[in-house]
């Protein structure tokens, strides 16, 4: 996985929830480019975290592997 390009598609698809106003009604306040590449960079985080979980829970027998 590509962290960076990860980060790119993560960052595009929330300006676009954004610039289409799906996320409007809970917005407070001005969102701007920091405040979207830090919930790009959250996002990622918890992906690759669940990812890491997964990992530990497959090799402990925990989850069988699909």
């Amino acid at each position: 996985m590509d962290r960076d390009k990860v980060k790119v598609i993560l960052k595009e698809t929330i300006e676009k929830a954004f610039d289409k106003d799906e996320l409007m009604e809970r917005r407070a306040g001005y969102i701007g480019n920091d405040t979207i590449n830090l919930m790009a960079e959250s996002a990622l985080n918890v992906l690759l975290a669940v990812e890491e979980v997964q990992e530990f829970l497959k090799s402990e027998g925990l989850i069988k592997n699909k």
